[in-house]
């Protein structure tokens, strides 16, 4: 489970959140799903609509990496979308930045109103909530830099978010649900501690044994077969197709990895 895919899973379980992160004030009810267009094959990491009446088509982008055109992109998905379905209601396009060295500030395009563009930072989000963040408490771990003087504050967080979210008075399902994803948040945003240490920090099932830890043992894997990835394209003895027969990668990873790689190396020269 990626960053965006935190999200992803957050959001569907409370849309409005976003609303709320972000500071947007919209009517009714909608529903998040991510959504993937026909013509270009291109993914959406969020799309929302409401259910109960008229409101703005919502699109949902969370970017975390460095990408120049990541303006372009989004309003060119969004035409295509409109292009491929008959919709005649205005559009919000969102665009939450996990740092704010990612945002580019290129954008050239201003949407005629009431459709407009929402372009946030996640660390300036988080500082706004009130201390009762509500779901959104499972992002708080996110506003904090991976120090060592952050890391030794964790231990007298940690229950602190975790109490933020029983006092919800949700489901058990969903209680759990949103503390395996502060646990996942954790481990995203502080990737020197190990699985067992967020499990000391929080009294559940074993970590291994949640959808979400299980998910992180598989990340840390990938992370493995990445990383044995890189050396062989470094070596430049092997093509894409040997690469992922060795370390289980697909093609399309090994070839992304091989442009990241290059990007890396024009970057320090």
């Amino acid at each position: 489970m990626k960053t965006d895919a935190l999200f992803y899973k957050l959001f569907r379980l409370s849309p409005k959140s976003l609303f709320r992160l972000v500071g947007m004030k919209l009517d009714g009810a909608y529903t998040f799903e991510s959504i993937t267009l026909k013509t270009t094959e291109k993914r959406f990491d969020g799309f929302m609509k409401r259910t109960d009446g008229e409101g703005p088509n919502v699109f949902v982008e969370i970017q975390g990496y460095n990408d120049n055109t990541i303006y372009w992109r989004g309003f060119r998905e969004v035409c295509v979308w409109y292009e491929e379905n008959d919709s005649d209601r205005p559009f919000v396009l969102v665009v939450l930045f996990t740092d704010e060295n990612y945002d580019p500030d290129n954008r050239m395009l201003t949407p005629r109103p009431p459709s407009r563009l929402v372009r946030k930072n996640l660390a300036d989000c988080l500082k706004k909530l009130a201390k009762k963040a509500g779901v959104l408490t499972v992002l708080k771990p996110l506003g904090f830099s991976d120090t060592k003087k952050n890391r030794q504050k964790l231990p007298e967080l940690v229950p602190q978010w975790e109490e933020e979210i029983r006092s919800l008075e949700l489901s058990d399902h969903e209680t759990r649900e949103l503390t395996e994803l502060l646990i996942y948040a954790i481990a995203q945003r502080f990737q020197k501690l190990t699985i067992r240490e967020v499990e000391k920090m929080i009294q559940l099932t074993p970590i291994d044994q949640t959808v979400v830890g299980q998910e992180l043992i598989q990340m840390g894997e990938k992370k493995s077969r990445e990383e044995t990835a890189l050396n062989l394209l470094s070596m430049g003895l092997l093509t894409p197709a040997q690469i992922s027969q060795a370390t289980g990668l697909s093609i399309k990873e090994v070839k992304a990895l091989r442009h990241s790689g290059k990007e890396a190396y024009s970057k320090k020269h």
